[in-house]
Parts: C-alpha cells; structure tokens; sequence
C-alpha cells in the first residue's frame, strides 16, 4: 500500500473513530437535590406557559421537580394537576418523549445550598397530599411546581432561596396583549388575572446563577 494510500485509510480511520465517540451516549448518575427540568409541550396550557416564559435558552420548560429520597430510592418531588405528590422516577421521565427519550434536563444547584437541602426536602414531604395551585398565586395553601420548590427553601433560610420572585405576565412578549388561552383560563377560574404578580416558573428558574445545567436526557449528553 503506497504512503498516499495509508494516509486515505488512516483519515478514514480516524473520522470513523471520532464519529464514533461523538455518538456515544453519556450516563448520569441522578443525586438527591437535582432539578429536573421539564418539557411537557402536550397540553394547551404548556404551550399558553411557553409564550409567556421564554427565554433566550433553547429550552422551553413547562414543569419541574426535585429529586428526594425515599427508602434509599430516589423519586421526585413535584406539584402537579392532582397536587404535591412524590412521583417514580420512570413515570416522571417517560411523561413526555421525543423521539423516544425523555424532554427532560437536570440541574445541579450551588453548593451554598447544600447545607440547606436536607431540611428543605423533609419540609416539602410534609406539604404532600396538598392541592395543585392553578391560579399561580404564591402563599396560599396550594403549590404551582416552581412555587413548590421556592417554598421548600424559603421555609428553611428566607435570606438564601436559589430561585428569585419576579412580576409574572400572561402577555404576548411581541404585541403586549394578554394572550386568548389565559383570558379564558382565568375567566372559567372566575379570578382576575395575577398580571404583574410575584411568580416563578420553570424557565426562569433554568437560567437562575444559583443553577447550573448537567445532564439533557433528550440527547443523552452532559451539558458544559
């Protein structure tokens, strides 16, 4: 084999080899007190929560949750529709897929938070049971997700919350209107819309400095 020969095959070689190990997939080991982020995109209202909370990640997150412990298994601690409640990790996963993997990604809080995190996960077991929040107001006794995690810390050190509040809008961010999908949310809830309210939600706590982004489990890639 002449010297040009060798050099076709081992470029080649070497293209095959790096393709190879660009495809590989990459595992992660969940840990109590990861963030799982979550694209629901399945109902109207994921989608209603997608125009008003974008930002300028290429993630759309609708929902979220925490990972907790339960006898030496881990679970998720979330909020949802049928209210705070502690859910397998396999039914939280495959809730949602794209092209058969889960739309989910995780995050790794600070660990100026991790003194903290034992006390606020006991504190979030103890709201299980109570009702979802669908008006998204924060301080009754009901929980919307994102709210549930700030609550979980808030409680244990006001002073050190790794999510922040900030005004929520149900507005189009291009015309300022109110969008159709909460003007008809709200009037079937009989409630004023909570425009310019105290609020959070699972986009905005995405790109929080206090949260760093690990693990995509819809590519199967570490992230940074």
């Amino acid at each position: 084999m002449s010297l040009k020969n060798n050099l076709i095959f081992l470029t080649k070689f070497v293209f095959i080899i790096s393709l190879m190990v660009s495809c590989k997939k990459e595992q992660y080991t969940l840990k109590e007190g990861d963030i799982l982020f979550q694209d629901l995109d399945k109902d109207s209202i994921d989608n209603a929560i997608e125009e008003v909370t974008k930002t300028s990640l290429k993630y759309n997150f609708t929902h979220v949750g925490i990972v907790v412990k339960q006898q030496d298994k881990l679970t998720v601690l979330e909020a949802i529709s049928t209210g705070v409640q502690q859910t397998s990790l396999p039914v939280f996963l495959n809730r949602n897929l794209k092209n058969g993997k889960p739309t989910v990604v995780v995050g790794k809080l600070h660990t100026k938070f991790t003194p903290s995190l034992k006390e606020a996960i006991k504190h979030g077991k103890t709201l299980i049971g109570l009702p979802y929040d669908n008006v998204y107001i924060i301080g009754d006794n009901s929980y919307y997700c994102s709210e549930l995690l700030y609550e979980i810390f808030h409680i244990v050190n006001p002073n050190l919350v790794p999510f922040q509040l900030n005004p929520m809008t149900f507005k189009d961010p291009e015309t300022n209107e109110t969008l159709p999908f909460w003007e008809n949310y709200y009037a079937d809830l009989n409630t004023k819309i909570p425009e310019g309210e105290l609020g959070l939600n699972p986009n905005g706590m995405s790109i929080s400095p206090n949260i760093k982004l690990v693990y995509d489990y819809s590519s199967e890639k570490k992230l940074n």
